[in-house]
């Protein structure tokens, strides 16, 4: 039956013709999302002519941004500007799990959760993401300035790395320069393994390339990308370490993929092994998209600098010729130690790489690091300057001492570690002896009053090296401590062992000692210390210590000032929770567990103080029942979130330092039957934490 004439009106027979190309012919020639400015963005930001051409009349074209715009082509201000990242983060949340019977493990638990950014995996899901932190109060040079946002809609990683269009997500150069200058202050300090100078004239290049419509280099492409991305992760993470991990998430993809573009796995160069060492110094490479994960990975990164032949650049087969870069052979040397450092460090913590290394001192010929700055003296046989003057190298040549006897601590006691036997103590004050050997600083980066005045105008002009100061004692006391804490309790009531008691305390309240020096004395660090995980987490570590003591010793007679001290510990965790959304979610994490295995472990003593007689036997039965072995043995015993304080969670300061307190005076309750704190602390080895 025919429709009525009526009913066809306003209904098009066919699609209408396809309408001229609004975008510009370079976005159309390169694919690339266009805003349809005059000029565009895109052309803007390669700073290149945009042209329409002539089937696109001037009327057609919008000069409104439209909502979906990708980019946003403000100028940043003189200082920087950080995004504001609206990029959907798609996360897997992996979960591993660690039996071991060892008096280590709520330290090893604790020292698990090193970077912030793996923070937020090591928390429950139903907890991750609910509270978006405010803004904080403590803000570092170079964070964004309000009302002036970059704000980012675009996923790089949602795209295929070999493939994507790298320098379409390159940052205005005024942008590039800033963050690379955030990254010589506050970032290279600690691992100098660049050449600022070079590194500025390679960035100059990859953006008069893009002028010039020439060839990129992908490897000075990919240090670029990863120099952006430890900068925006520290400067995000003090606001929202949401969005700290989505920006550093999306600019890691982007240095692997320009690693992969490049086939630098086969063509391997010193830039491209720059870009991986920053990223595994100051990101989580887990955190990042599994398409380039491979890339940096930590073997991954020894392979290439083999691949370049670095473990052999002194060898008598590679002779140097005489016209030949001795600072380019310097900066090779420097990458290698600070590659093996790392490797020999990671080797003394707690995680899959434990008790293990691989890079063995006989399997390389490198001379020791210069103690030089960034020049070659005129005089090339001898250009090493005493370790008394201070470098930017003096930092890593202590560095590399501490790991030297980290791998020596692992070549002494893997052994026995791996097959669940314990060290002998005798070992362990050897260790001690080495330990304190190498803990002989030159006299700039000593503690004491005498050494701070004399070199107080030395930390203002080169502030650096005064936090660097603090930080090389932070690690030294942290290793102390660490090499004897399973001795902790043992020592304090067993004379034999007393020597690890005292040096577990005295290398706790030393680390605290330290980050007072950080807040209180000149020059201030910036960014604040409160807002840096690595330093926070010494700080929790050495509170626990000494929350393990007061527990032990409760009826002291100086339990009340044991008591205190811990508080005052306590009071450095909630300041610091105000001060970065990473540390608040860190310690609202570990807390979370600690709080509820205290209270797992205070029912446990409260069934043995109501039951009938006990003898020993059975006691020591129920001692080993404390660590709970099944997963329906452990569902009763957890409490729910809901039998936690409604504030526990939320970081202020009064709920933090209230739960310290409930814990410090139900410390009388708790159960130490045996010599460690296995009972209590086991479930805390099996904590949910993404590697």
């Amino acid at each position: 039956m025919k429709r009525k004439p009526s009913e066809q009106e306003g209904t098009p027979s066919k699609r209408a013709p396809r309408q001229d190309p609004v975008s510009c012919e370079l976005c159309r020639r390169k694919k690339l999302k266009c805003n349809r400015q005059q000029p565009c963005s895109s052309c803007v930001t390669r700073q290149l002519p945009c042209s329409y051409g002539a089937s696109v009349s001037s009327s057609n074209i919008s000069h409104d941004q439209p909502a979906d715009s990708t980019r946003d082509t403000k100028a940043i201000s003189d200082e920087s500007r950080v995004p504001t990242a609206n990029i959907v983060v798609a996360r897997s949340d992996g979960q591993i799990s660690r039996d071991r019977n060892e008096s280590v493990m709520t330290a090893d638990w604790l020292e698990k959760i090193v970077l912030g950014d793996r923070v937020p995996t090591g928390m429950r899901a139903t907890r991750r993401g609910l509270n978006e932190p405010s803004k904080a109060d403590v803000k570092s040079p170079g964070q964004a300035v309000a009302g002036n946002p970059l704000s980012i809609s675009w996923t790089a990683s949602s795209e295929n790395p070999a493939t994507v269009q790298l320098p379409s997500f390159l940052p205005k150069k005024a942008e590039a320069m800033t963050l690379f200058q955030y990254y010589n202050k506050y970032i290279d300090y600690l691992y100098h393994i660049i050449l600022p100078d070079r590194v500025k004239e390679q960035i100059d290049a990859i953006y008069q390339a893009i002028k010039d419509q020439e060839q990129l280099n992908l490897n000075h492409l990919a240090l670029l990308f990863s120099i952006i991305a430890s900068s925006l992760f520290l400067q995000l993470s003090i606001e929202s370490s949401v969005h700290a991990e989505a920006c550093s998430r999306e600019y890691i993809f982007l240095t692997g993929a320009a690693l992969m573009q490049s086939n630098y796995s086969a063509y391997p160069t010193i830039e491209g092994l720059q870009a991986m060492l920053i990223v595994a110094h100051n990101l989580s490479n887990t955190n990042c998209h599994p398409s380039v994960r491979a890339v940096f990975v930590h073997g991954a990164i020894v392979s290439q600098a083999k691949s370049l032949m670095l473990h052999c650049i002194d060898s008598p087969q590679f002779e140097k010729k005489a016209d030949a870069d001795m600072m380019e052979v310097e900066l090779k040397r420097r990458l290698w130690w600070d590659l093996a450092s790392y490797d020999w460090l990671l080797g003394f913590l707690s995680g899959p790489q434990e008790n293990t290394y691989l890079i063995h001192p006989d399997h390389m010929n490198v001379q020791r690091l210069a103690n030089i700055d960034d020049t070659i003296p005129d005089s090339k046989e001898e250009h090493s300057l005493p370790t008394s003057t201070p470098t930017k190298m003096s930092y890593s040549l202590e560095r590399l001492k501490l790991a030297e006897v980290c791998r020596e601590i692992v070549d002494a006691i893997a052994y026995e570690n791996l097959r669940g036997r314990e060290v002998s103590y005798d070992k362990i004050l050897e260790l001690d002896r080495k330990l304190r050997q190498a803990y002989d600083f030159p006299a700039f980066f000593r503690l004491d009053s005498v050494s701070r005045h004399q070199y107080a105008s030395l930390y203002h002009h080169r502030p650096a090296i005064a936090w660097q100061r603090c930080l090389l004692h932070q690690a030294y006391h942290s290793r102390l401590c660490r090499l004897h804490r399973q001795y902790l309790i043992r020592g304090a009531r067993d004379p034999t062992y007393s020597y690890s008691h005292v040096v577990c305390l005295q290398s706790a309240r030393k680390v605290l000692e330290i980050k007072r020096i950080m807040d209180d004395d000149e020059p201030t660090f910036m960014p604040p210390s409160s807002v840096v995980w690595s330093v926070m987490h010494h700080v929790f570590m050495a509170a626990v210590i000494l929350l393990m003591d007061v527990c032990f010793n409760w009826d002291d007679i100086l339990a009340d000032k044991r008591k205190e001290e811990v508080l005052d510990a306590c009071r450095m965790l909630s300041k610091a929770q105000q001060s970065s959304s990473t540390v608040r979610e860190g310690i609202n994490a570990m807390m979370e567990v600690l709080q509820k295995h205290w209270k797992v472990s205070s029912s446990k003593q409260s069934a043995v103080a109501s039951s009938p007689v006990i003898n020993s036997m059975e006691m020591g039965n129920l001692a080993r029942d404390l660590s709970p072995t099944t997963e329906s043995q452990t569902a009763d015993l957890k409490p729910s979130l809901t039998d936690l304080p409604s504030s526990a969670m939320d970081g202020t300061g009064e709920t933090l330092e209230d739960i310290w307190t409930e814990m410090l005076d139900s410390s009388g309750n708790l159960s130490f039957d045996t010599p460690d704190w296995t009972g209590l602390l086991t479930e805390l080895t099996n904590a949910t934490v993404s590697y």
